[in-house]
């Protein structure tokens, strides 16, 4: 799915951003870098130039105004069963694109961009999206490195008495630093999914994706002092 081989395709940037955070009480509308969460994240997704729809999916009134103000769509807000506590990003995003279809909008690739993740760039964004729509691969996502010493095979367990035990069973022994297979874990700065992939699958990752290894540094906001993090990141650093 490229340009050269026929129709430019169709992009949608679906940025979720539900109310009700314990954590961080509104956190997609905290302040970061001067523009709230919501706000940057849509910022970002304009300035690829890369999508036809930027929509923001929330259960928020005051939300979807934010978006809108950003220069975002919000034209629905998400049923409260979709925007609960144990809600899954994956119903959040059928929403979207069944709402989009039955008003007769249809989309060949879709990224999602979480607002937690706040220290994605354009040319992070424009990465993925172009390795998802790469011959051979139908998704492609933002990955960090995981340091050696929070490798699976040194991560532990410990039940309600205290007692520990290997996270990974099969790891009998203490590896050394340098015989340590490199892991990774998904950073939450973009996602992007062929439609047709996503479904088939029911899943962000499709059937064939591929990491798109990202060494700058990364948060995922989930506490206040996630938050202070990425205000402390942004603020010292080229995060725009």
């Amino acid at each position: 799915m490229s340009a050269s081989n026929g129709p430019a395709p169709k992009r949608l940037a679906i940025i979720p951003a539900r109310s009700g955070s314990k954590g961080v009480p509104d956190k997609n509308m905290q302040l970061v870098g001067g523009e709230t969460l919501i706000a940057r994240a849509v910022r970002v997704a304009r300035e690829t130039g890369l999508f036809d729809t930027i929509l923001v999916s929330t259960d928020s009134p005051d939300y979807a105004e934010e978006a809108k103000r950003a220069g975002a769509e919000a034209p629905f807000l998400r049923p409260a069963d979709l925007a609960g506590d144990r809600a899954v990003v994956l119903d959040a995003i059928r929403h979207v694109l069944d709402e989009l279809a039955a008003a007769g909008r249809a989309f060949d690739l879709f990224a999602l961009l979480e607002p937690t993740s706040p220290l994605r760039s354009v040319a992070i964004v424009r990465e993925v999206v172009a390795a998802a729509e790469a011959e051979g691969w139908d998704a492609a996502m933002a990955v960090s490195p995981v340091p050696s010493q929070m490798h699976p095979l040194k991560q532990l367990v410990v039940d309600a008495e205290g007692r520990s035990q290997r996270f990974v069973k099969q790891a009998a022994k203490v590896i050394n630093r340098q015989e340590l297979t490199p892991t990774y874990v998904h950073n939450g700065m973009c996602y992007a999914i062929r439609v047709p992939a996503f479904r088939e699958t029911g899943a962000i990752f499709g059937t064939r994706a591929r990491a798109i290894v990202i060494e700058r540094p990364y948060v995922s906001i989930d506490t206040p002092e996630d938050l202070e993090t990425a205000r402390e990141l942004i603020g010292a650093g080229p995060f725009r």
